[in-house]
């Protein structure tokens, strides 16, 4: 042999320098001398190659064989072309089971290198819609019953059912809906043809991402043109499904973790910390005013000296649950160290600030099982408001504000609200 194609390299499997060099015959699993007969005559025709040579996936079927001798004893050999064929699957198949590995040694790096939950929503997006070559992509994620989109752009929503039922597409596995029509079988009687056909969407690639059993969400990948989902495309999608809910279940033990840190252990409010974080998030996400609310306890340090510490807990603990009655649920609640608590509260003006607080003060002032009527508990609250949006460098000076307040108010005999700059 001198030269060799890759069909006969695979169809041997022999790699190329060791079958340049070789016999044809014995490349070939035929006899030399049938061989030579045969191109001696032309009548090559009738060789046929040996059933039991080991080849492609073990075994090498009977190939008919046409040989011809050209100058300087040189021989070309054509194979049947059903062997080109099986070659060239063989090397197409190879080569997306490279490529599907090296697409998911990639995305696992990449995977574990994400910080947040929306990072890594972004990240799958980005990667399944290329893996997928889909014209869009979308992730979902959040707790049972309540999951949102974090990254990417779903193309059904616009024209999703707003009547369509909770649960109406159960994904406990990957789904594929390769044309419109399919679509209404997934979800008999949502009409879900007409909501791809009006979206602008063919077909449809959805994966839930489940972890232990739990299902953390979903991502899916939408296409404008009608899609066959080969062989490939199913473990490739679970296999990121896997991926991401595994760095998912990272992510969010780690931030359960990170806020339990920051809480305090004796009430379970927030301390001083995650208040700040609290409050520039809240700031950032709504255009009210915000006003800070500084809570002293008034005659807390009797508690402890004549009941003890663990009394003096059992009051901050009650007075932690009559703040979170009084408060609404989008305000803030933290408890700032020793008997002092802080607030932040969405608010229209001074006066809706200083009428929460004179509620607060009011349930403060009720009565506490087991502490004796001499040993009364009330309020000094110093209230700031701000100008406008709260941003990482006003958090602290509000603070600090409602914290001047609050020693207005404790200079004035206590048991009341001040709002700073209303304090002369």
């Amino acid at each position: 042999m001198v030269d060799a194609n890759l069909a006969l390299e695979i169809w041997a499997s022999r790699p190329p320098h060791e079958l340049v060099g070789m016999p044809l015959a014995t490349v070939l699993g035929v006899d030399a001398d049938e061989l030579d007969a045969a191109l001696a005559t032309g009548n090559t025709g009738g060789i046929r190659l040996a059933s039991t040579a080991h080849g492609y996936q073990g075994t090498r079927s009977s190939v008919v064989i046409r040989a011809v001798r050209i100058s300087e004893g040189h021989t070309i050999v054509a194979f049947d072309p059903e062997l080109a064929a099986v070659g060239e699957r063989a090397v197409a198949l190879g080569r997306r089971e490279s490529d599907r590995l090296q697409l998911l040694l990639s995305a696992s790096v990449a995977f574990a290198q994400t910080q947040t939950e929306e990072e890594l929503g972004a990240l799958l997006s980005e990667t399944a819609r290329r893996a997928f070559n889909a014209t869009a992509c979308s992730v979902h994620t959040g707790e049972p019953g309540n999951y949102v989109l974090v990254a990417g752009e779903n193309l059904l929503e616009a024209e999703w059912p707003e009547d369509a039922p909770e649960g109406a597409v159960e994904l406990g596995r990957v789904m594929t809906v390769q044309t419109p029509a399919e679509a209404d079988e997934v979800a008999p009687g949502l009409g879900l043809s007409g909501v791809f056909e009006r979206s602008g969407v063919s077909a449809v690639l959805a994966v839930p991402i489940i972890e232990d059993g739990v299902l953390y969400g979903a991502f899916a990948c939408y296409f404008d043109q009608p899609r066959i989902f080969d062989d490939q495309a199913v473990p490739l999608a679970e296999a990121l499904a896997q991926l991401a809910g595994q760095v998912l279940v990272r992510l969010r033990l780690e931030a359960r973790l990170r806020r339990a840190a920051m809480l305090d252990q004796v009430t379970g409010l927030p301390n001083r910390r995650l208040f700040e974080e609290n409050l520039q998030q809240a700031g950032r996400a709504r255009a009210e005013r915000i006003a800070v609310l500084f809570v002293d306890l008034d005659g807390f340090k009797a508690i402890n000296d004549v009941l003890g510490h663990a009394a003096g807990d059992t009051v901050l603990k009650e007075v932690a649950e009559r703040l979170g009655r009084v408060f609404r649920q989008q305000d803030t609640v933290a408890r700032y160290g020793g008997d002092e608590f802080i607030a932040a509260l969405h608010v229209t003006d001074a006066l809706d600030a200083i009428e929460l607080a004179d509620r607060a003060r009011a349930a403060i002032a009720e009565d506490f099982d087991g502490i004796p009527a001499e040993l009364s508990i009330t309020a000094s609250v110093g209230i700031a408001i701000s100008d406008g949006d709260v941003g990482d460098q006003s958090v602290d000076h509000l603070v600090r504000l409602a914290d001047q307040a609050m020693y207005a108010a404790k200079r004035g005999g206590g048991d009341q609200a001040v709002v700073y700059g209303a304090e002369q």
